[in-house]
């Protein structure tokens, strides 16, 4: 993905979830929308796909921190690493100020854009092009808001931002609100893209290889909304007021959408899905996740390790998955947090590439085999528990050749939620976050230890402080399980 193909998108008007959107040195999105033309319609369009991964990394490591599967230890701001483990994560500092302007930026981005598709005429960008434009579009959009919403949970975020920059801030609305939002995009997207001309008005990266025309693309827009609908099945309000009132509906909806995804099953697909690109070339964003064995910033924690079951083979060595993600360090990290040390002595090697440093190894997007243990979920939330415990043995037996578990189809709800996070935070590992967001949402995250004396594990990212200020609110910040106010009024 290279930068001079794509446009530098956006600068945030503090406070508002509104934005200015400017560059000097590219056509800017003003006048895009001012003047819209196939070809700066192509441009920016272009531009929706490398503005998607700004935030990846950080979002990686900051909730793989929160949930104790790495650590930074660079101990180039402290913050980045006591935070999450000694608290309170603050809304205005480094660490907890984070994961929120970067997806609102693509969102701004991407609103602007559809206002300039909409504005061209017919015979520039076909009606068929359009569509499948706004496809894209939208379905960027609600993979932003899924970033901001996992991290911030039951503290809601405002989705209505479309609006001009000297307008009230928008309304946080709740967590199932948001999700809800998310799936709508969803939906759009995929009413559009059955609308769509058989190629795309712009080409997506390479990462996206699978996904690069209408009818493809569908697979990866049906995957998002599979996902969507899984967590909004287990957050916070959905058995409020969500979903109906029933979880199983949006677990039926999950799996509806798993039909239309790239959904294999096949443990030689696993690996196969959508990805964000980075190279080393002049100008273009460098995969910094991907570290040599002795470098010195970003160390597995022993957890990983101690917590994985054994292979039952001679040996008595752990998880495949543990093994191949995870390495020894060639040159160990002592960090003082709060004068407790946190001694880094593990690497991760998921973004190596035959053994090496790699910094032009993709970053997932979504998986097959997250697919497979998404429809592990909802098939036995569902009421279909043994095609359920099938997915999660597929996975379990095939990228951690381990025995199967010993769920059955008459074992109690937490005892198989307890084996499914078993199987995404191995699979998932150093990817997304998963293992605090899966702890989160099903109310388990007693389950991490917090590894530290007198530490704790955050409920959740605050909202960043501006967006405290804007409404006129007090300090934000995240102490133990307490929301210590800035909790925005929710609609």
């Amino acid at each position: 993905m290279r930068t001079r193909h794509f446009a530098v998108m956006a600068a945030l008007l503090a406070g508002a979830c509104s934005f200015d959107i400017t560059n000097t040195n590219q056509p800017t999105l003003d006048d895009l929308v001012q003047n819209p033309t196939r070809s700066k319609l192509q441009f920016f369009g272009s531009g929706l796909f490398a503005q998607a991964r700004q935030d990846i990394q950080s979002f990686i490591w900051r909730v793989g921190s929160m949930g104790r599967e790495g650590v930074n230890l660079s101990g180039n701001n402290q913050p980045d690493f006591i935070e999450p483990y000694f608290g309170p994560v603050q809304g205005g500092g480094s660490f907890g100020d984070t994961q929120w302007t970067n997806p609102y930026v693509e969102i701004r981005d991407a609103n602007e854009f559809l206002t300039a598709l909409a504005r061209v005429d017919n015979v520039q960008v076909t009606p068929g092009e359009k569509a499948g434009a706004r496809a894209i579009a939208n379905t960027l959009k609600a993979l932003a808001f899924m970033y901001v919403i996992e991290s911030r949970a039951a503290l809601g975020a405002p989705v209505a931002v479309d609006v001009a920059v000297t307008a009230a801030p928008a309304p946080f609305v709740r967590e199932d609100s948001v999700y809800k939002y998310i799936v709508a995009l969803l939906d759009s997207g995929a009413a559009d893209l059955g609308r769509a001309s058989a190629t795309f008005l712009f080409t997506p990266p390479p990462g996206f290889a699978l996904f690069a025309t209408p009818a493809t693309f569908l697979k990866f827009n049906r995957a998002l909304a599979a996902k969507a609908n899984v967590l909004r099945a287990t957050d916070s309000t959905a058995t409020q007021s969500g979903c109906g009132g029933n979880k199983t509906t949006c677990y039926a909806a999950a799996l509806t959408a798993l039909g239309g995804s790239f959904l294999s099953s096949t443990p030689g697909n696993f690996a196969t899905g959508a990805f964000y690109d980075f190279s080393t070339a002049s100008g273009d964003v460098l995969n910094a996740m991907s570290e040599p064995l002795n470098a010195l910033t970003f160390f597995a924690l022993q957890d990983n390790v101690a917590d994985a079951d054994t292979q039952p083979i001679a040996g008595h060595v752990k998880d495949q998955r543990v093994l191949t993600k995870i390495a020894a360090a060639q040159d160990t990290q002592l960090a003082l947090l709060g004068s407790i040390p946190i001694p880094g002595q593990l690497k991760f090697t998921v973004y190596m590439t035959n053994g090496a440093a790699d910094p032009a190894h993709p970053i997932p997007v979504i998986r097959d085999e997250e697919l497979v243990l998404l429809d592990a979920e909802a098939q036995w939330f569902a009421g279909s528990k043994a095609t359920a415990i099938a997915d999660l043995n597929n996975v379990r037996t095939n990228s951690g050749k381990l025995a199967t578990d010993t769920v059955t189809a008459t074992s109690p709800d937490s005892d198989f939620v307890k084996a499914l996070m078993y199987e995404r935070r191995y699979s998932l590992l150093w990817e997304q976050g998963t293992r605090w967001i899966d702890a989160q949402r099903f109310g388990r995250l007693g389950d991490i230890k917090p590894d530290v004396p007198a530490g704790h594990v955050p409920p959740m990212m605050p909202v960043p402080q501006s967006e405290c200020n804007a409404r006129n609110l007090s300090s934000s910040a995240i102490a133990g399980g307490e929301v210590v106010t800035c909790q925005p009024p929710l609609q």
